[in-house]
C-alpha cells in the first residue's frame, strides 16, 4: 500500500506535537501507529513508515542518523530520529524569557542563537550586575574575558560572532581594548628609525652588524615574525627595545618571495601612526643572486611592485619568471650596515 499525503501530514505533527529533540523507535512507532492505523498488522507497516520518514527528513522536518539503524528488520529502520525544530523551540523559550539585563535587552529579540552563547550571554549579565561599566578603567582584552569568563580568549571568539555589532556588544562597553602583540626588538642606536627584517638569522645578523656601526639613523631593529608582522605594527607606535615610538621611519625588508612581498604590502597599509617604507637598497642586493626553489612558487597576481618600485620589480622578474624566490640569508652580512651608512631608501 501507498502511503497517503493525509497520513504523512498527520505523521509530521505528531512528531513536531512531541516536543521532544530526540525521539527513539518504539515511540516513533506508537506515533506512526496512530497516524496510519489502516497499516496496523499490515506486512507492508515497516516499509511504508521507512517510506514516511524518508519525505519527511527530504522535507527537513526530521533528521536520520547516520548510523543507528536497526538492520534486523526489512527493510532497516532508524533507532531514533532528530527534531531540529524542537530543538530550536526549546532554546527560543530559553533566552527569550530570561530576565536580561538593561545593556543585554536586545537579546530577547534574536530569532536564532548558536548554542552554547547562552551560557555566555548569562555571565555577561551577571557581570554587568556586579559593576558599573562606565568607571571601569580599561584594560585589554583578554583581562577582561577572563574576569568574565574564567577564560582569556573567550573574547576574542564571541567577537566574531552576533553578539557584537551596533546597538550590541562592543568592546568598548565591556571596558576593554585591543593591544597589538609587540614586536621583538633591539635597540642598536640612538637613531630615530627602525629597520623591520621578515626572518630571526637575519634579525640577528642585523643587530650585530648595525651595533658595530656608527653613523647610521636606526635605532633599532625588529623581527618581522614572518606574515604575522602586519598586526603587530600598531605596538611600534607605542614602543620598541624600550625607547619608545618610532620616531622615524620604519624600514621593512623580506623575502622576495609571495608571501615576503604581501606582507611586506599589508603592512604598509595597516600602519596608522607610523611611516612603513620599503629598504630598497636591501631588496635591491637581492638583484642577481641565484634563484631558490624554482618552479614551486605562484606569482600570479602578487602583490608588491608599486610599494617596492617598478625598476627593482622589473630587475627581478627574473626570479618571478623561474617560480622561484630568494631568502635575506642569501644577501651578505656586510650588505645591511653598507644599507645603513648609505643614503635613505
Amino acid at each position: 500500500m501507498i502511503v497517503r499525503p493525509s497520513e504523512i501530514a498527520a505523521f509530521r505533527e505528531a512528531i513536531l506535537d512531541a516536543k521532544a529533540v530526540k525521539i527513539e523507535f518504539d515511540v516513533l512507532w506508537e506515533l506512526w501507529n496512530r497516524a496510519a492505523p489502516r497499516f496496523t498488522g499490515d506486512p507492508g507497516q515497516a516499509a511504508a513508515l521507512k517510506d514516511a520518514l524518508v519525505e519527511l527528513s527530504d522535507s527537513l522536518v526530521i533528521e536520520l542518523p547516520k548510523q543507528a539503524w536497526d538492520k534486523s528488520t526489512v527493510p532497516a529502520l532508524p533507532r531514533h530520529i532528530l527534531v531540529p525544530a524542537s530543538r530550536r523551540a526549546g532554546n527560543e523559550r530559553t533566552w527569550m524569557t530570561f530576565p536580561w539585563c538593561r545593556r543585554l535587552g536586545w537579546v530577547s529579540s534574536l530569532s536564532t542563537l548558536q548554542p552554547g552563547l547562552f551560557d555566555d550571554l548569562v555571565a555577561l549579565n551577571e557581570w554587568f550586575g556586579r559593576v558599573e561599566p562606565a568607571t571601569l578603567p580599561i584594560v585589554p582584552v583578554r583581562y577582561r574575558s577572563a574576569e568574565i569568563f574564567a577564560r582569556e580568549k573567550r573574547l576574542d571568539q564571541l567577537e566574531r560572532t552576533k553578539l557584537f555589532g551596533p546597538d550590541r556588544l562592543s568592546l568598548e562597553m565591556l571596558g576593554c581594548r585591543r593591544l597589538a602583540p609587540p614586536a621583538p626588538a633591539a635597540a642598536v642606536g640612538p637613531g630615530p628609525d627602525a629597520l623591520i627584517v621578515e626572518n630571526s638569522d637575519t634579525y640577528w645578523v642585523a643587530v650585530e652588524e648595525l651595533r658595530k656601526s656608527s653613523g647610521h639613523d636606526i635605532g633599532a631593529v625588529v623581527w618581522g615574525s614572518g606574515r604575522t608582522f602586519p598586526v603587530q605594527v600598531p605596538s611600534l607606535a607605542v614602543d620598541v627595545a624600550g625607547q619608545g615610538p618610532v620616531r622615524g621611519v620604519a624600514w621593512y625588508w623580506g623575502d622576495y618571495d609571495p608571501v615576503g612581498t604581501a606582507t611586506a604590502v599589508a603592512a604598509a597599509g595597516s600602519a596608522a601612526d607610523v611611516e612603513v617604507r620599503s629598504a630598497a637598497g636591501l631588496w635591491k642586493a637581492m638583484v642577481g643572486l641565484a634563484v631558490q626553489e624554482a618552479g614551486t612558487f605562484d606569482w600570479t597576481n602578487a602583490a608588491g611592485q608599486e610599494w617596492l618600485g617598478r625598476d627593482l620589480w622589473d630587475h627581478l622578474s627574473y626570479v618571478r619568471s623561474a617560480g622561484g624566490r630568494i631568502a635575506q640569508e642569501l644577501v651578505p652580512v656586510d650588505a645591511v650596515s653598507a644599507w645603513a651608512a648609505g643614503p635613505a631608501a
